[in-house]
C-alpha cells in the first residue's frame, strides 16, 4: 500500500463453520495479480522488490498445522483481503468452577 493514496488497512472476526473462527486482514493496496495469485502461498514468491518471499509460505504453515485455511481474494473496493480459519477455544474454566471442584475434594 505505499504507493496508494488510499491507505486502509481492516482487521474483522467472525465465527465460521466447524467450530472454526475466521480473522480476515483487508487493504486498499494495488491488489494481486493473477499470474501471482496460484503461487502467493508457496516459499520465495513475493510481490517486493527486496522481499525473501517467507513469510506467508510461513503463515499458511503455520496456520494449517492448527487445522485452519488460509487464503487471499480480491477486496471488492479495491487491495486484497487474506482470510485465515483457525479452531475456536474452548471456553474457559471459570474460576468458581475450579474453587466449586476444589471444595468437594476437601
Amino acid at each position: 500500500m505505499a504507493e496508494c493514496p488510499r491507505r486502509i488497512l481492516t482487521l474483522a472476526t467472525a465465527l465460521a463453520p466447524d467450530d472454526m473462527i475466521e480473522v480476515s486482514v483487508a487493504d486498499t493496496g494495488p491488489g494481486l495479480a493473477l499470474e501471482i495469485r496460484s503461487r502467493l502461498f508457496e516459499p520465495f514468491v513475493t510481490t517486493k522488490p527486496a522481499g525473501l518471499g517467507i513469510g506467508l509460505s510461513i503463515c499458511r504453515v503455520i496456520v494449517e498445522a492448527h487445522g485452519g485455511k488460509l487464503k487471499a481474494d480480491a477486496n471488492a473496493g479495491g487491495g486484497t483481503v487474506f482470510r485465515f480459519t483457525i479452531p475456536r477455544s474452548p471456553a474457559p474454566i471459570s474460576r468458581e468452577s475450579t474453587l466449586g471442584f476444589a471444595a468437594d475434594l476437601l
